[in-house]
């Protein structure tokens, strides 16, 4: 026989043990602490052999911006993307990044975390990786309310009942998970330090407007 709270039981504990993964993977987990260090990264000074180039590519249904720069005496492809593409300081990099120009660049590998000339950083690698683990921590916090919810669910042999003007009525936890969860959002982005929401794409699509002739 089908027993709707038992059901219910089911699904707040399967939302407990993805909530407890969740926190633990994105607050407890060593690899995803915040690091502005650049120490890791090989600083070289390079000559750009062609003017930069923003481009895209499409992966499913996300689109992937990115920066392409080619050096001189290298043949493999750089990029400025992810996380660092979106803190790049575009309006004065366009004007000022050109073929012939030396750069002094921080990267792994074939990824491009500082670009600077003239002591000009033209990206903001402490800003950005800032941001990025606080996406992180941001999931992680949301899903912290969610575990005793789903704790206090289990607790209850049959479902339990409110009196409002002399009638009974089921306490909804699904509504009050879906109120706390919206909550917790607004409260995360409004206090959350140097926390920025940002739109996928952004800079190709300002830069669009600016001039077409950079994509």
């Amino acid at each position: 026989m089908y027993d709707e709270w038992l059901e219910t039981k089911k699904q707040f504990r399967t939302g407990l043990i993805v909530s407890s993964i969740i926190v633990f993977a994105s607050l407890i987990f060593p690899g995803n602490k915040i690091n502005t260090s650049q120490e890791n990264f090989v600083k070289e000074t390079v000559i750009l052999s062609t003017n930069p180039v923003f481009d895209h590519e499409n992966h499913g249904k996300t689109t992937h911006y990115f920066v392409k720069l080619n050096f001189k005496g290298d043949n493999r492809e750089y990029r400025i993307e992810s996380i660092d593409y979106n803190f790049l300081r575009y309006n004065n990099f366009i004007q000022n990044i050109k073929s012939g120009d030396t750069l002094d660049i921080s990267r792994s590998l074939t990824k491009i975390h500082s670009l600077s000339k003239n002591n000009y950083d033209y990206l903001d690698f402490a800003k950005a990786e800032t941001n990025r683990g606080l996406v992180i921590y941001f999931f992680g916090y949301l899903f912290i309310p969610m575990i005793p919810i789903c704790i206090i669910v289990q607790f209850f042999k049959k479902r339990p009942y409110y009196t409002f003007n002399s009638k009974r009525y089921p306490i909804p936890f699904d509504i009050i998970t879906i109120f706390i969860f919206i909550i917790t959002i607004i409260t995360l982005v409004c206090y959350m330090p140097e926390f920025q929401i940002i739109e996928n794409g952004k800079i190709y699509s300002s830069l669009y407007k600016i001039n077409p002739k950079f994509l």
